[in-house]
């Protein structure tokens, strides 16, 4: 005799990460204009700055600000960019929330210029 057909559990809710959450990149600031000065930033500095402290050649996927423009930091001044590796923008965003929640935002671009100034876990 066949076997009726049973229903299948329900899937749990897929959960959004928080990257979800937030507005566009162009909604951010993040135009034509700043795609451009990016572009040329990486043409210049085409390895990740991060990895070269570590003895290592990486191409830099893109520019990224040392103090946040979120925070207030210049969006456009040379010295508040420096190239990064995916890998290494994702450490950087982790010691820009540890800088927020220890109120030390200002330590920040300290810490991407000298890695022996960085706090132990993102040494």
């Amino acid at each position: 005799m066949p076997q009726p057909l049973r229903a299948r559990a329900p899937r749990p809710t897929k959960i959004l990460s928080k990257r979800y959450e937030r507005t566009s990149a162009t909604d951010r600031g993040y135009d034509h204009v700043w795609r451009k000065v990016s572009a040329e930033h990486r043409r210049r500095h085409p390895f990740c700055v991060w990895c070269d402290q570590n003895g290592q050649l990486t191409f830099a996927k893109l520019a990224d600000h040392k103090y946040p423009v979120s925070d207030g930091g210049p969006m456009f001044d040379p010295e508040n960019r420096w190239s990064l590796c995916l890998t290494h923008h994702g450490v950087k965003r982790e010691m820009e929330e540890f800088a927020r929640r220890t109120e030390q935002l200002d330590r920040l671009p300290i810490w991407c210029d000298d890695q022996a100034e960085r706090p132990r876990q993102f040494r």
